[in-house]
């Protein structure tokens, strides 16, 4: 047998008539039997298992006693609760968007008590993985979006299809700026801005295949010579047979306003020389996607009257109002005589001079039953859809060719335009270029600028001057739009 603490079993047990009785006496303690349930030593509701028998064995029989914890109070907890709420908020990785607060443990414990609130809670954990990437701003766009780009990979059967629908989707675009007002033209670029680029986009891509030179290289190296002629001292005279100076203010600065600028190749081209050249270049086009486009309709510029020395039409003159185009060409200009209005057009739009028969010659031309009948040189089928833009007729490259330019002269004329007959340019293949000068003193006969007609008052006896009214050119002003034909494609 081992030994209790507490127990003795020298005496034996103790009869019944042993027990001692209490005694009444206060001053007498208590005494009290072994199997009194009372006095038994209480264990508590220690439950041995075996992962807690080490410790029991250390508490009953060792009697080690572990110390024990102080409490915190409630201001203590809030604070360390807090300063652990700010160590997770600086160890969690940033997020843009879905971002929410996070709860304390034993929050986030009780949300854990119903199915609904565990859902939320993985709803809310998988917010916070996706966020960032959601939050990834989007990469710009160039300011003249490219054709779209497909990263799979074509069969030349499918590059070919694939360029002939864009090309299809160009050619209908530059059709209808063609065949409509131009404030038709500025509702449907409002209505879908990337129209704009687009349209451009496939202008730069057509310049590049098909055309033999683009009128804006020519303009650019035009402005170029010209801006580097000092003008001549007074009274000295201009020699004709050299370059000419720009037209330029008493301060001696020159503003070329490019109406219908589309990407605004002018203006990049001359911006980095323009304080050497002491020039000023404004352009003007549907859609402003650079900084150095302002957005207008050309038949009503934000420019005050006289404000301009030069102004451009360069392929520009497209909308079925273009002749209003050229009035707003007229206020803008300076009016001393020394304002110039270039133009550059498509030989396709102007009609052909009228010959006898006479003058065309013995040789009769070869109707379309005998020309598909002539042999085909190699990659003509190949070329035939996108042989250029404007569906050129190939004219003769001289300035004898038969591209009637008359009618056309006749409407900047009556708009108060004379032009300069020596700067008549039909050497290129596909394009012809003038200058016109805008009048001193005068108004235009005709237009939304035509005076009222009525006679000047004179001194003297007579109170008016009999004039002869300028008629204009005898055209309707539905003939008038009609002068420049729309460039359209053949329909193959």
């Amino acid at each position: 047998m081992f030994a209790v603490p507490g127990w003795s079993l020298s005496s034996g047990p103790k009869r019944e008539s042993e027990v001692a009785k209490p005694s009444n006496d206060s001053k007498h303690k208590e005494t009290s039997t072994p199997n009194d349930k009372n006095n038994k030593r209480k264990r508590g509701n220690d439950n041995v298992t075996r992962g807690n028998v080490d410790e029991m064995y250390r508490k009953h029989i060792e009697g080690y006693t572990p110390k024990p914890v102080k409490r915190k109070d409630k201001k203590q907890k809030k604070e360390k609760k807090e300063a652990d709420e700010k160590v997770d908020e600086q160890a969690e990785p940033a997020v843009t968007n879905n971002t929410e607060e996070k709860a304390p443990a034993s929050e986030s414990q009780k949300d854990e008590s119903t199915p609904q609130k565990k859902q939320k809670k993985n709803k809310k954990n998988k917010d916070q993985k996706e966020g960032p990437a959601a939050a990834a701003p989007a990469p710009e766009t160039s300011a003249l979006a490219a054709p779209p780009i497909t990263t799979a990979t074509l069969t030349p059967l499918q590059q070919a299809m694939r360029q002939k629908l864009i090309s299809s989707r160009f050619r209908h675009l530059n059709e209808t700026l063609y065949t409509t007002d131009s404030s038709k033209a500025v509702e449907l670029f409002n209505a879908n801005p990337e129209l704009f680029s687009e349209y451009h986009a496939g202008f730069s891509r057509q310049v590049k295949e098909s055309w033999p030179s683009n009128p804006v290289d020519g303009y650019i190296q035009f402005v170029r010579r010209r801006g580097a002629v000092q003008p001549p001292r007074r009274g000295n005279k201009l020699d004709p047979n050299k370059p000419q100076p720009l037209p330029r203010r008493p301060n001696g600065s020159c503003t070329i306003a490019d109406l219908g600028c589309g990407d605004a190749g002018l203006a990049r081209a001359l911006t980095p020389s323009s304080k050497k050249l002491n020039i000023k270049v404004k352009s003007y086009d549907l859609q402003a996607p650079d900084p150095l486009i302002t957005k207008a309709d050309i038949s009503n510029l934000p420019l005050e009257d006289g404000s301009v020395d030069v102004t451009v039409f360069c392929l520009s003159l497209m909308g079925t109002n273009w002749v209003s185009f050229v009035e707003e060409a007229w206020r803008v200009l300076r009016a001393d005589g020394k304002g110039e209005c270039w133009v550059s057009e498509v030989k396709s739009r102007f009609g052909k001079v009228t010959r006898k028969k006479a003058q065309i010659g013995a040789q009769k031309p070869l109707s379309k039953t005998q020309q598909k009948k002539l042999p085909k040189k190699k990659g003509d089928d190949e070329d035939e859809d996108d042989a250029d833009i404007f569906a050129e007729d190939a004219r003769p490259a001289d300035n004898n060719d038969d591209t009637d330019i008359s009618a056309f002269v006749e409407v900047f004329r009556t708009r108060g335009f004379i032009l300069k007959q020596e700067t008549v340019d039909k050497s290129n293949k596909m394009f012809v270029k003038m200058e016109f000068i805008k009048t001193a003193g005068s108004t235009p006969s005709k237009g939304k600028h035509a005076s009222s007609g009525a006679p000047a008052p004179v001194a003297g006896k007579k109170r008016f001057v009999d004039r002869k009214p300028d008629a204009g050119n005898g055209m309707t002003p539905e003939q008038e739009a009609q002068v420049l034909k729309p460039c359209v494609y053949k329909i193959r």
